[in-house]
């Protein structure tokens, strides 16, 4: 059987195919066995997308302030690839899931420690000055 890999979307086309796509939602999480293990999970869910939207507005890679008051967020916050600027594509294809692996492997993992984020968006920026 031949894999044929279908080429990733440009953030132009994500949006024009998926106008509403969201980049991250600071309330969807699995139910988990019992309803306290479900609220802590939606905690820690908030918390770190409100790092996680710090770090994209403190390095320009928001269109507007999303939250003016991150890390500290509303619940029901949501973030639109629309609301982001092209280059945060690229860090969710290059750094998210290894930034959010590390709270699988440690529930002491710190939200507030980006420097998996910083790499990645250092790389992006040094390939762009190339």
């Amino acid at each position: 059987m031949i894999n044929k890999r279908k080429k990733l979307l440009t953030y132009d086309e994500l949006l024009e195919k998926f106008p509403n796509i969201y980049f991250e939602d600071a309330f969807s999480v699995f139910e988990e066995k019992t309803p306290e293990m479900t609220q802590k999970a939606r905690l820690s869910k908030k918390i770190t997308t409100g790092y996680l939207l710090k770090f994209l507005q403190d390095n320009n890679l928001t269109r507007k302030i999303i939250c003016a008051t991150a890390p500290d967020i509303p619940d029901d916050l949501v973030i639109y690839y629309r609301d982001l600027v092209p280059k945060a594509l690229e860090l969710d294809r290059l750094a998210l899931e290894k930034w959010y692996a590390r709270f699988d492997r440690s529930v002491n993992a710190d939200p507030s420690d980006v420097r998996i984020l910083e790499k990645y968006l250092k790389q992006i920026n040094d390939q762009e000055k190339d």
